[in-house]
């Protein structure tokens, strides 16, 4: 799935950004991933399902998902109607896109949601990027 820039926000249940933290803090020093699936709705990303899974690359700077991993992921999510509309991963460094990011981005045009806690507190942020320009996209926690 593509998704355009015309987005009012990605909504993901408190327990859901939760889950995504708590896998984050556990593969400290390394940064963590996890797929994101679910739908757009009034053009609102609705994410209905995370799915944390390992950083094979067990890098502290770096990510990549296992092929395998991520191919059982999208056709599990296709049994079930969703599409995957995000990757979310952690960052030793702001809450920001890296130029690694960036490149991943053009080749995964879907929100790339990034956790950092490098104030000591985590704090995240959501991006898309459209026609290589970067948008924050509007994080809703409910």
């Amino acid at each position: 799935m593509e998704i355009g820039p015309m987005l009012d926000g990605m909504r993901i249940s408190k327990g859901d950004l939760d889950r995504l933290i708590c896998h984050a803090e556990s593969s400290l020093p390394l940064e963590s991933a996890a797929l994101l699936f679910g739908r757009i709705e009034s053009n609102v990303i609705l994410v209905t399902r995370v799915e944390p899974v390992d950083n094979v690359l067990k890098s502290s700077v770096a990510f990549e998902v296992d092929p395998m991993v991520e191919y059982r992921l999208l056709l599990d999510a296709e049994a079930r109607g969703e599409e995957m509309i995000g990757i979310f991963h952690s960052h030793p460094a702001p809450p920001m896109p890296s130029k690694q990011d960036l490149r991943n981005m053009d080749l995964n045009p879907v929100v790339w949601l990034i956790a950092s806690k490098t104030t000591g507190r985590w704090k995240s942020r959501a991006f898309l990027l459209d026609n290589m320009k970067l948008a924050e996209v509007s994080l809703i926690v409910v």
